[in-house]
């Protein structure tokens, strides 16, 4: 089952990256900083693929004596490395396109080859994206897995992608009418202004992992006040909430329990209802008798 989740996500990560490499040559051939920059958009695809393709191969590893949490983590430090080289290739295409604008270059575009290459590019996105149409189908309960969930957003980011290939179709399309080679410059920013506009959701989640900081798809005040309203419990302090992967997140906290309550019923309900309900995967809780007013977290 585990080798049918990763099927779609080798081939679109194999055609992606091929295809990369070949716009980057082409892209020197036509002498077009529009295809070179494209060519990043579309490596922004095998990264955030790579991301999620990571986070299923991941889970199938063990944790070990010295990895308690197992291999998780990578997928966080995957990201970190997506966000870097996606600000380094926005930095080059702007850098790129405003030194053409300066001095344009002597070798005129060919707005063919831009044409040809960006019309391959649609026929690469939109036939990787039916497959993960195909994987990110909801059961016969109707049911979305976290899985299938990724296999959407990849399906909607690459058509997204098959879109700017038509931006790019275009501006190939007037240089060839036109012979001004400034709007192939013009169209390389504007598709690094796409890549920093459509990424930074991504990038700033990202930092905010980096660091430990609360994933995005948890609220924490809601859990504080679940736990804090809870009939059974007097106090907490030292609740800790953080990432363990993209995917993934852990807390720990300390609850002092009301008097003649079974510690071991709370524990569980407390811990179940933050699995259900609150999208906390792994649950760390220490029941106190005694109702403690000082944390032992001085940071």
């Amino acid at each position: 089952m585990t080798q049918m989740k990763q099927k779609p996500y080798i081939i679109g990560i194999t055609l992606n990256l091929v295809f990369v490499l070949t716009e980057i040559v082409f892209s020197q051939l036509a002498h077009s900083t529009a295809l070179f920059a494209d060519a990043f958009h579309n490596l922004s695809d095998v990264l955030a693929l790579v991301i999620a393709w990571l986070a299923v191969v991941v889970f199938g590893l063990k944790a070990t004596k010295r990895h308690t949490y197992g291999w998780h983590n990578l997928s966080i430090l995957a990201s970190i490395f997506n966000t870097l080289l996606l600000l380094f290739a926005v930095v080059i295409i702007f850098y790129e396109g405003i030194s053409d604008i300066i001095s344009p270059p002597s070798v005129s575009t060919s707005g063919a080859t831009v044409m040809i290459v960006a019309a391959v590019g649609i026929g690469i996105n939109f036939f990787t994206a039916m497959l993960f149409k195909a994987s990110g189908a909801p059961d016969e309960h109707g049911h979305h897995h976290e899985q299938d969930l990724n296999s959407k957003t990849a399906y909607i980011h690459l058509l997204a992608d098959a879109g700017v290939s038509v931006g790019v179709i275009v501006g190939g399309l007037l240089i060839q009418l036109t012979g001004w080679n400034m709007i192939d410059a013009i169209i390389s920013m504007i598709i690094g202004i796409i890549i920093i506009v459509t990424s930074w959701p991504v990038m700033a989640s990202t930092f905010n992992l980096a660091i430990n900081g609360v994933p995005d798809s948890v609220d924490e005040e809601a859990i504080f006040n679940y736990l804090n309203n809870h009939p059974n419990v007097s106090n907490l302090h030292d609740l800790h909430i953080w990432p363990l992967s993209t995917t993934e997140t852990a807390l720990t906290v300390h609850l002092s329990a009301v008097k003649n309550v079974d510690s071991q019923e709370l524990l569980e309900d407390i811990a179940g209802t933050l699995r259900r309900n609150y999208h906390v995967n792994h649950v760390t809780i220490q029941i106190e008798t005694a109702k403690v007013t000082e944390s032992c977290n001085l940071i």
